[in-house]
């Protein structure tokens, strides 16, 4: 599993990554790539949701256990 953690204090960052280090089951690679995640406007959530209802409404759902065999594909 690998987890990306945002830290504004910069001195509570290094304690906290000198604690992190510390662990015997973490390995912790340091990088200056920034990640930028995908994000919405709230119109495009609005229109989203609108959208997943009306695919509730019509049937077009599939199982949680589906959906994960399904993304193992990807």
């Amino acid at each position: 599993m690998q987890i990306t953690i945002n830290i504004k204090d910069s001195s509570k960052a290094k304690a906290f990554l000198n604690f992190i280090k510390s662990l015997d089951f973490i390995t912790v690679k340091e990088s200056d790539d920034n990640i930028s995640y995908p994000s919405m406007t709230e119109k495009e959530i609005i229109d989203r949701v609108a959208v997943t209802n009306k695919q509730i409404k019509e049937g077009q759902t599939i199982s949680h256990s589906d959906l994960e065999k399904e993304s193992q594909n990807w």
